[in-house]
């Protein structure tokens, strides 16, 4: 009997092959949407969380407090071009955060004293790392003029103890500095052609001369994992003691990274850095690769449910066409159901024919639809790769490459919701033309 239902219903179909397409249409553009956008969601929070597993869960990122902010502040601060940090308070401000944290490449940190040594000194510190960003004139021989740039200075050790967060901090020539390093600078690759300069050359950064020894990789940013501590090819960095020559200020750190020791729980280390320099008069701002991770990816998550609610709009509307053309089939219909009622149909024969030919749309407008969403969101996640390939925030949505998730939940749900809107969009007017009398539908012009 089904399989009776079945060729009626696709015969029908290929009858009114247009306004079927039509009514698939709706169907397939809706349950694209949403297959594009969830599958696109899943994988950034996906990147996200491989991301903060790369670069490891054991690190506190430090931050100068502003004036007046005392022991209650959790996490706060901007960061430049060459800085890292993020932006809220203890309790969730998830707004703050991400205005931190995303903007990585915003405007200069603010920058003040903290006394590393104090910190270093910790019982659950094993290694610290600093760094302090200003906004300098440069020039060069090879360059027409001078320019302001970013300029990032931080202890030697950083990269080497942080790995995870410089991703992009790989030498194509030359070498990083050490500790007996001073007036000596590594650059971007982009920066160092701007400045015409290579390894054994010379830049004036201010008033003061400094020799080139190293240049960082073009592509590194886009091929190592982990965070990028800005945009690498358009940076300089330099011995933070460098910094405190030029600028003056000893100490002065626009943020620190720390690691604590392997039996110290993270949250309980962050708090006790926090009350340690606010009962020194100094207090800081911390945050952790977990709260950092937490906060972004129930961003993304709500984001994601909120722009997957809007396309379950079309896929309404979607379901909406599949009322109104099983209404029309069944006006156009109507002696072919009478015809069928004199010769011994029932109702629930009626009823069946009308609702699995509605099925049929659905599913088949969902089977499409799951396709076309699939290629939606590829070309998609290619395009936000690209867009957003600018340091940190490629690493964080996944700029090195986003590649949406298909779940098994997600292609079964789509192509069960699908069917369920189809069903119940048809269900109206199948009952309706089961229910019409014989003699009257014989009579129908």
């Amino acid at each position: 009997m089904v399989r009776d239902y079945l060729r009626l219903s696709m015969k029908s179909l290929r009858h009114r092959s247009l306004r079927s397409w039509l009514t698939v249409l709706g169907i397939i553009v809706g349950v694209a949407a949403v297959v594009a956008l969830i599958a696109i969601g899943e994988g950034m929070q996906r990147s996200v969380e491989q991301q903060f597993e790369t670069i490891g869960y054991d690190t506190v990122i430090v931050l100068p407090a502003p004036e007046g902010m005392g022991e209650g502040a959790a996490t706060g601060g901007e960061a430049s071009e060459g800085g890292l940090s993020g932006q809220g308070q203890a309790g969730g401000r998830v707004g703050g955060m991400m205005g931190g944290f995303l903007g990585m490449r915003g405007g200069v940190g603010e920058a003040s004293a903290v006394d590393m040594t104090a910190l270093e000194a910790l019982p659950m510190v094993m290694r610290a790392g600093a760094q302090r960003t200003e906004t300098a004139m440069v020039s060069s021989e090879g360059l027409d003029g001078q320019g302001f740039l970013r300029l990032s200075g931080m202890t030697p050790s950083m990269p080497e103890d942080f790995p995870g967060y410089f991703g992009g901090y790989v030498l194509a020539e030359g070498r990083t500095f050490t500790e007996n390093d001073l007036y000596v600078v590594v650059l971007g690759s982009s920066v160092a052609g701007d400045l015409g300069v290579g390894v054994g050359g010379e830049i004036m950064i201010e008033t003061t001369p400094f020799a080139v020894i190293g240049i960082l990789g073009q592509l590194d940013e886009e091929t190592r994992g982990g965070f990028t501590i800005g945009n690498m090819r358009n940076s300089l960095f330099v011995p933070i003691t460098a910094l405190e020559e030029l600028y003056g200020g000893a100490g002065t750190i626009t943020q620190a990274l720390v690691e604590v020791t392997g039996e110290t729980d993270i949250e309980q280390a962050s708090q006790l850095i926090r009350a340690a320099f606010t009962q020194a008069g100094t207090p800081v701002m911390t945050t952790t690769a977990s709260e950092l991770s937490a906060q972004i990816t129930g961003v993304l998550s709500s984001l994601n449910m909120t722009l997957s609610a809007i396309a379950g709009i079309s896929l309404l509307v979607g379901a909406i066409g599949v009322m109104n053309t099983m209404y029309m089939s069944i006006l156009e219909r109507t002696r072919e159901i009478g015809i069928m009622k004199a010769i011994g149909a029932k109702d629930r024969d009626v009823l069946g024919l009308f609702l699995i030919e509605s099925s049929v749309l659905g599913l088949f407008g969902g089977a499409l639809g799951i396709l076309l969403g699939v290629g939606i969101s590829g070309l998609a996640g290619r395009f936000i790769s690209g867009s957003l390939n600018l340091g940190a925030i490629s690493r964080v949505a996944g700029g090195a490459g986003l590649h949406p998730a298909f779940s098994a939940w997600l292609i079964c749900a789509a192509l069960g919701l699908s069917l369920l809107l189809g069903t119940l969009a048809g269900a109206l007017p199948a009952r309706r033309g089961a229910k019409l009398p014989p003699v009257r539908a014989l009579r129908y012009e």
